[in-house]
């Protein structure tokens, strides 16, 4: 090795060296600085097969963004007062204008931003004296369990949802670790997820499961149909485990219920990918209750409910197919804005 190669090589250690040192520096100030997530009390673990029938629940909930000792309960509320009930198996989609809850009711359900606590309930005697402790929160169940007593983790576990931009690996992570980073699914579940959104043809001519996945080389389609199929792994890792503990009982997709969360998840992506992707989430998740935000109107149509939020507060409920024909339906006037005003 030349005296040039090898002054190269220390330069590009070096350099190595400095991007490690500002990692390691970003992650002690993330572990010093941000706050424990789970309060005292999150200990509930649900059974194995939890959420068995999806019947989601929120009872007068209101939820603002920031700490809790900024949060002024008064004004800026990201949800105001929220009631709703989605049957188990009830497709619904939450329609609305930017900045109306629509995604804040999403993540008030995944436990990423947590309900105020209860204006209503009368002060305990530990409040009276002023003692600090955990915050009462307003009441949210899914399938009659409460999710402000159960642990984060495993309720996130439990509940598929898709994000609006689809989340990767590092580039060159293999295509499999990244459809199931808990290798917790067989090579055949993750053939089969990526066969039912059409894309095994394109992974398997770039070397299969086992291949290095550079998300740069998908399409913004080809992502958002790839984090389709890694929901479709969870949801088949799920049917089998709870085949495994029903035994001769497992009455196959009669008792393949869940929670499904989708954000905008055709948002940036055409036409056809949007079409492909409602006809595969029918297919899979015919038994999942679903609870879709979009801004697609046409999506919503084949929905079983559509819910209008407005300042945090559903505005208005019921079939898409009626709200559209109603006058004065806030579900039509905004069908009219985003059809040119055509009805």
């Amino acid at each position: 090795m030349s005296f040039g190669e090898q002054l190269a090589l220390i330069i590009r250690f070096y350099t190595d060296l400095e991007t490690s040192i500002g990692a390691v520096s970003r992650l002690k100030a993330f572990s010093e600085n941000v706050k424990p997530e789970s309060w005292e009390g999150e200990t509930l673990v649900p059974p194995a097969e939890w959420p068995l029938h999806g019947a989601i629940e929120i009872n007068g909930v209101s939820a603002a963004y920031g700490d809790s000792e900024d949060k002024d309960t008064t004004k800026n509320l990201a949800l105001d007062n929220l009631h709703l009930t989605v049957a188990p198996g009830e497709k619904v989609a939450i329609c609305g204008r930017s900045g109306s809850g629509k995604s804040s009711l999403l993540l008030l359900l995944l436990r990423l931003v947590d309900p105020l606590a209860s204006t209503t309930t009368p002060p305990t005697p530990d409040e009276e004296e002023g003692k600090t402790i955990q915050p009462k929160l307003a009441p949210m169940a899914i399938d009659g369990l409460p999710l402000h007593a159960m642990s984060r983790p495993h309720l996130r576990r439990r509940i598929i949802a898709l994000p609006q931009e689809p989340v990767f690996l590092p580039s060159g992570t293999p295509v499999q670790t990244n459809l199931d980073p808990h290798h917790s699914a067989t090579a055949a579940d993750c053939r089969a997820a990526l066969e039912a959104v059409s894309l095994w043809p394109f992974i398997a001519s770039r070397g299969g499961l086992d291949a290095p996945l550079a998300p740069d080389t998908l399409s913004q389609g080809q992502k958002q149909l790839f984090s389709l199929a890694r929901a479709i792994v969870r949801r088949r890792v799920r049917a089998r485990e709870r085949a495994a503990e029903f035994g001769s009982d497992y009455c196959g997709d009669l008792r393949d219920g869940g929670v499904l969360l989708l954000d905008e998840v055709s948002s940036s992506v055409d036409q056809e990918t949007d079409e492909e992707m409602q006809r595969v989430i029918r297919a899979e998740f015919a038994a999942y209750t679903i609870v879709m935000v979009s801004h697609r109107l046409g999506m919503v149509m084949g929905f079983d409910r559509v819910v209008i939020m407005d300042a945090g507060r559903i505005v208005e409920s019921g079939r898409p197919g009626e709200l559209v024909e109603r006058e004065g339906s806030r579900f039509r006037e905004l069908w009219m804005v985003g059809n040119g005003g055509k009805g």
